[in-house]
């Protein structure tokens, strides 16, 4: 049992043929997704920011998206973000896999009292098959990458980007953190994989633009998604990971 979540301009996925929306009540908000089959697994898509783009950054309800995935029995979700870039290797169109992150929220994003070990915040295994099935298709893509996660919903500033360039950030979005912390603390594996967009502010002449945002991700869509089917189909039943031991042990601390 798979999730996908879709970001800014990813608002539907051909994953499957028929299809169906199905909606979840959670304690943090009701959850609208599709539901499907690919591959012979039950496969899940939710777009981050509502089927239109209905929520901005900062009204995306994560505790909701995830605790609905949690009460459907997903182990692994896959997600995709648009994302700006930082460094100088990272540039519109480019494919990168997270493997860090860069926390700069001011919400505590948490569903209790539970202290969790971060130091690899995505999911090894989940980021291997992503590795080797872009590779199989022929899809360049970065196989590291630090997103710098920020609050919206404006974009940021000339100098706050220099700043996060020194920190290290790859990317700078504003989503993400509370994806890959929230999935930690529900004991299910997530990794993610950025479109970059555009780069980020003060490192070019274009502006920060939504819809030059959206328009990014559509022209790399079809490739996303076949990397999206290349991995489910290659996805082993047996987690091999250490997110659940990471889980395990936050919940035994808790005891």
């Amino acid at each position: 049992m798979i999730g996908i979540i879709g970001g800014t301009g990813f608002y539907n996925v051909d994953l499957f043929g028929e299809s169906e929306q199905i909606d979840i009540q959670t304690p943090y908000g009701d959850v609208s997704m599709m539901k499907g089959k690919y591959a012979g697994e039950d496969v899940y898509f939710l777009p981050r920011h509502g089927f239109t783009h209905g929520r901005l950054a900062y009204q995306v309800t994560h505790h909701a998206n995830i605790d609905a995935f949690r009460q459907l029995g997903v182990k692994r979700i896959l997600a995709t973000v648009a994302a700006g870039g930082i460094s100088e290797h990272c540039n519109a169109g480019d494919l990168v896999l997270l493997d860090q992150f860069i926390n700069f929220h001011t919400t505590h994003y948490t569903f209790g009292k539970m202290s969790l070990d971060m130091t690899e915040p995505y999911c090894a295994q989940l980021r291997g098959v992503l590795i080797e099935q872009a590779k199989r298709l022929g899809y360049p893509m970065h196989e590291t990458g630090t997103y710098l996660s920020f609050d919206g919903p404006r974009y940021e500033t000339a100098a706050e980007i220099r700043a996060f360039r020194t920190l290290g950030a790859d990317v700078v979005g504003m989503t993400n953190a509370p994806e890959a912390i929230l999935a930690r603390e529900a004991g299910i594996c997530y990794s993610a994989v950025v479109i970059v967009t555009n780069k980020a502010a003060g490192l070019s002449s274009d502006e920060p633009d939504l819809k030059a945002h959206s328009n990014m991700v559509k022209q790399n869509s079809e490739k996303v998604q076949k990397l999206l089917c290349a991995v489910v189909e290659a996805l082993p039943q047996q987690r091999t990971c250490r997110c659940q031991e990471w889980y395990d042990r936050a919940v035994a601390a808790r005891a």
